[in-house]
């Protein structure tokens, strides 16, 4: 295993990875969070930025966590009519709001929306005190994933993911050293490398890689709160096989879309 192959070489010389799909399954869309503004975040612009890294295609949420999500929604709609080869929308609930699960999931079936982010943990909510049933009810029959900042405990994962196998389930960050057992067993869990470069709290891609199987990482940015070379660079730069980076990079989230039958596939 070496990280002298193209991938490496290509990010070293500061060119894109145009050679394979690369999906970026961690993004947002959206001028400002809580704390800051974020320039040139329009979706265009946005485009043009993955062009510099040789992003193929972004699904993207919310990057607002505490205020009405509805909005930062819709602005991830609009992105994704207006260039669906380059996103894929999923639908942010607020934890401490169940009473509007049911209008805002309504309407992000509506307007194209992939699946659900969940995010409870900036949300004044305790995730052990959520059902999600009826949300997962919602996206069982409909092809959509799920991503989840973080799950909660192994046990929990596992018990949405054992109770409504039709959905695909992702864990948001690089945090999956206590999911990896879940990872492994069930087919329809799968790991973000969100966070992969931040020492401590995650873990690096090569640490995921040894406790699961390469082609249940997904790549994440957590662009445009951090930048998407923050997520390439580890995966190109780790001591992984060639064909496991393009699988991490970008292979497994098609298989991801081909497996819920997201017509982005024909658009690749």
């Amino acid at each position: 295993m070496t990280n002298s192959g193209e991938i490496a070489e290509r990010v070293r010389n500061g060119q894109p990875l145009d050679h394979i799909p690369v999906v970026d399954f961690h993004c947002h869309l959206g001028a400002s969070s809580e704390y800051y503004y974020i320039p040139r975040s329009g979706p265009r612009q946005v485009a043009q930025h993955m062009d510099r890294f040789g992003i193929d295609h972004a699904v993207t949420f919310c990057i607002d966590t505490t205020s009405d999500v509805a909005a930062g929604n819709r602005l991830q709609y609009e992105a994704t009519e207006a260039l669906p080869e380059r996103f894929s929308a999923l639908t942010m609930l607020h934890a401490g709001f169940p009473q509007d699960w049911a209008a805002l999931l309504e309407e992000g079936h509506r307007r194209g929306s992939r699946g659900i982010k969940l995010i409870s943990q900036y949300q004044g909510a305790s995730e052990h005190c959520i059902d999600w049933s009826p949300v997962l009810e919602f996206a069982r029959d409909k092809g959509w994933a799920v991503l989840h900042h973080q799950w909660g405990s192994a046990e929990r994962l596992e018990h949405w993911a054992r109770s409504f196998p039709e959905v695909v389930f992702v864990i948001g960050h690089a945090d999956g050293l206590p999911y990896a057992g879940v990872v492994g067993k069930y087919e329809n869990v799968y790991q973000c490398t969100c966070a992969c470069f931040v020492v401590g709290p995650f873990a690096t891609v090569q640490g995921l890689r040894a406790v699961m199987p390469a082609e249940k990482i997904l790549y994440g940015s957590d662009a445009l709160d951090l930048d998407f070379g923050t997520g390439i660079g580890p995966i190109a730069l780790s001591d992984l096989p060639e064909r496991e980076k393009e699988l991490i990079l970008g292979g497994n989230a098609l298989s991801v879309m081909e497996r819920l039958r997201w017509p982005v596939l024909s658009q690749q």
